[in-house]
C-alpha cells in the first residue's frame, strides 16, 4: 500500500497540499489531488495541513498487531519524543500500558540514538566535510531523490529506529518481533528499506498506538509505572529536539560560535543542501525535517506549542539523569558517557544509500507558450503568477502540466473569468427575461431580454421595488416559502403576457425570476377559445332548428295517423255488419 493515499470524495479542488508540498510530489488528475511516491519523501505537509482530511497514511496497525501475536516474544521500541506526545505525569506509566498490550519488552528508542550519535562522530572523521546527519528519514529521502550528488556526504550510519532494532534482536534473540512507535510517518518507508526490514517488523504512529490502547480499553494515564528495558546512555533522551544529536554527543550548540550546524524545518533543509558549500568548515550538518526536531512530527498528537514540547523532553531527562547544566545555558557541555553497564551496542550500525532520481521531461519554450495560451496567457503581461494552483508562477505551472503533474483548468483567475464569461454570455443572450429581487422586493438586476419585454432599461429599475415593473406576490411567496412558485400574468395593459418561474437562491438570500413572454401563445389560446364559443352557438342553434321540425312533423305525422286509424275502424266495423246479415 502507498504511504498516503487520497480519500477522492473528501478531495475538494483546493491545491492547498499542491501549495505546500516542498517538493511538489502531488499529482492533480480530474479534480483530485495524488500524492506520486516516487517524488514523494514522506514528511507529511500534505496530511498536515488538509484542510479536509482527504489525505490517509498508511494504516500498520493490523501489522503489529499480526507480529505481536505470530511472535514468541515481542518488543516495542518507542520513541524519545513520546514525552511530548501522551504528557503523562509519569512517562513511565506508558511502559506499564504497553506490556498490557501483550509486549514483553519496552524499551526507549534513545538507548540507541546515544550509539548512532558515537556513529556520526567516528565516521565523519573520514568523510568530507560537512556530514549530513542521517537520522531523520526524510532527509535521507532528499537527499537520495533530489541531491544524489550529495550521498557522499550523508552519513552511512543506520537510525535509532533501524539501530534499536537490531540491538534488541541481538538481545532477545532473532525471533522477536520489533514493533517501532514514533510521531513520523516517513519511518514506515523506511522500514521497508533493505537495510532495515530485518531490524522492524512495524512501525506505528503516536495515533495508531493511541487507537490500540484504547481499542483494548487502556488508558495509560492510570496505568502503574513501569520501568522500562535497559538503561538510556548520557543525553539521549533529548535526541528528538532541535540539536539533539550535538547535545548527545557533547558537541556545542552555539549557533554563534558552535562549530556544527543544526538546522530543522525542511523549507531551510532545503536551503542548507542548496549551498553545502558555504558550511565546508562545519563537521556535521544536523537536519531535521520536521519543525522543532521530532517534537514536531505529524503525528506528535499534541496541541502544545513546540516549546512546550521541548520543555517536557527536557524535564523528562532532567528527573531522570540530574540536571542540565551547561547544556542548558548554551555553553558547550562535556563529551557523554555510557553507564558501566552499556559499552557496547553488540551490533552493526552502517547504513547505506543510493541515488533515487526521478527524472521528468522537460517542455520546449513553443510548448510552455502552446500550455500557456489554453489559459489565455499569450504575453508575459498575462502571466500572474498569483500561486492559486500551487505553482509559483504560470511557467512552473505549464512546465507541470506537461509532465502531467497538474491540469490547465488549475488555473483560478482564468476559469473564474471564463465561468463568469460564459455565465454573462447565457443570462444575455437567452430570450427569457431574468430578473434578480432581494428580501426587500428591491431589483438587484435584470437581463436584456427583461428590459425589452417591459419596456424598460436596468438603469431605471435596478435598486427599485419590483412592484414599479411586475406584481411582487410571486417574490413573497418565494421568500415566505422558499420553494419554487410558477404562475402567469399579463402586464402593460394586456399587450404582454407571461409565465414565470421564480427561484429561491439560498447563498444569496434572493429570488431569480425566470420569464417567459408566452403572449402569442396566451393570444392564440383566447383565439381558439372564441372559435369554441362560436361553434357551440352555432351547433346549439342548429339543433333547436333540428328539434323544431323534428317537432312539426311529428305533428303532421300524428294527425294523419289518427285519421287513418278513425277511418279503419269504421271499416272494420262496417264488414262484421255484413257478415251477421
Amino acid at each position: 500500500m502507498a504511504l498516503i493515499t487520497t480519500i477522492r470524495a473528501n478531495c475538494k479542488d483546493c491545491y492547498k497540499c499542491v501549495r505546500h508540498c516542498p517538493m511538489k510530489a502531488i499529482r492533480v488528475v480530474a479534480g483530485h489531488a495524488e500524492v506520486v511516491e516516487e517524488r514523494c519523501i514522506g514528511d507529511g505537509t500534505c496530511v498536515r495541513i488538509c484542510p479536509q482530511g482527504a489525505k490517509q497514511v498508511a494504516d500498520s496497525l493490523q501489522e503489529a498487531k499480526a507480529a505481536l501475536t505470530s511472535a514468541r516474544r515481542a518488543a516495542l521500541s518507542i520513541a524519545p519524543s513520546f514525552v511530548a506526545s501522551l504528557s503523562l505525569d509519569d512517562p513511565r506509566r506508558l511502559a506499564g500500558a504497553a506490556r498490557r498490550l501483550g509486549f514483553d519488552t519496552v524499551a526507549e528508542t534513545a538507548e540507541a540514538a546515544y550509539w548512532v550519535t558515537l556513529e556520526h562522530m567516528r565516521v565523519s572523521q573520514d568523510m568530507p566535510c560537512p556530514v549530513i546527519s542521517s537520522s531523520c528519514p526524510v532527509i535521507v529521502n532528499l537527499v537520495e531523490k533530489y541531491y544524489p550528488d550529495l550521498i557522499s556526504h550523508l552519513a552511512p550510519v543506520a537510525s535509532p529506529m533501524v539501530a534499536h532494532g537490531r540491538m534488541l534482536r541481538a538481545r532477545h534473540g532473532r525471533d522477536i518481533a520489533v514493533v517501532f512507535a514514533g510521531p513520523c510517518i516517513a519511518k514506515k518507508e523506511e522500514a521497508a528499506r533493505k537495510d532495515a526490514c530485518e531490524a522492524v517488523d512495524a512501525v506505528l504512529t503516536f495515533a495508531e498506538l493511541s487507537k490500540w490502547f484504547e481499542e483494548e480499553g487502556i488508558d495509560p494515564s492510570t496505568e502503574d509505572p513501569l520501568d522500562f528495558d535497559a538503561e538510556v546512555p548520557g543525553r539521549a533522551r533529548l535526541f528528538p529536539l532541535e540539536g539533539g544529536l550535538a547535545a548527545t554527543a557533547g558537541l556545542s550548540t552555539d549557533v554563534f560560535f558552535g562549530g556544527d550546524l543544526t538546522v530543522t524545518g525542511l523549507d531551510d533543509c532545503i536551503l542548507v543542501l542548496d549551498n553545502l558549500d558555504a558550511h565546508r568548515n562545519s563537521r556535521i550538518v544536523e537536519l531535521m525535517a520536521c519543525p522543532g526536531g521530532c517534537i514536531g512530527g505529524p503525528y506528535i498528537g499534541s496541541d502544545v506549542d513546540v516549546y512546550t514540547r521541548r520543555e517536557q523532553v527536557m524535564a523528562y531527562y532532567a528527573g531522570r539523569w540530574g540536571e542540565l547544566g551547561p547544556s542548558a545555558s548554551g555553553a558547550s557541555p562535556g563529551p557523554a558517557r555510557a553507564p558501566e553497564s552499556v559499552r557496547d551496542p553488540g551490533v552493526c550500525l552502517a547504513a547505506s544509500f543510493a541515488p533515487r532520481t526521478v527524472g521528468l521531461p522537460m517542455p520546449t519554450e513553443e510548448q510552455i507558450r502552446e500550455i500557456l495560451a489554453k489559459t489565455d496567457k499569450l504575453a508575459p503581461e498575462d502571466e500572474l503568477n498569483c500561486g492559486a494552483c500551487g505553482y509559483n508562477s504560470c511557467r512552473e505551472k505549464a512546465v507541470a502540466v506537461f509532465q502531467g503533474m497538474a491540469e490547465v483548468e488549475m488555473c483560478m483567475p482564468y476559469m473564474r473569468a471564463r465561468a463568469e464569461s460564459m455565465s454573462n454570455l447565457i443570462i444575455r443572450s437567452t430570450p427569457n427575461g431574468i430578473i434578480v429581487v432581494d428580501r426587500d422586493l428591491s431589483i438587484v438586476a435584470v437581463n436584456p431580454a427583461f428590459e425589452s419585454m417591459f419596456g424598460c432599461t436596468a438603469e431605471d429599475v435596478v435598486g427599485q421595488p419590483v412592484d414599479v415593473v411586475m406584481d411582487s406576490s410571486g417574490f413573497r411567496q418565494v421568500f415566505a416559502r422558499m420553494e419554487l412558485v410558477e404562475l402567469e400574468a399579463s402586464y402593460r395593459d394586456g399587450a404582454l403576457h407571461t409565465r414565470q418561474n421564480i427561484i429561491y437562491v439560498d447563498k444569496r438570500d434572493v429570488a431569480v425570476s425566470i420569464v417567459t413572454d408566452v403572449t402569442r401563445e396566451f393570444q392564440q389560446r383566447k383565439a381558439m377559445q372564441r372559435a369554441r364559443e362560436d361553434t357551440l352557438a352555432k351547433a346549439g342553434a342548429v339543433i333547436t332548428r333540428q328539434m323544431r321540425v323534428a317537432q312539426e312533423i311529428a305533428g303532421l305525422l300524428g294527425e294523419t295517423t289518427a285519421e287513418t286509424k278513425v277511418l279503419l275502424t269504421q271499416l272494420m266495423k262496417q264488414m262484421q255488419n255484413e257478415e251477421l246479415k
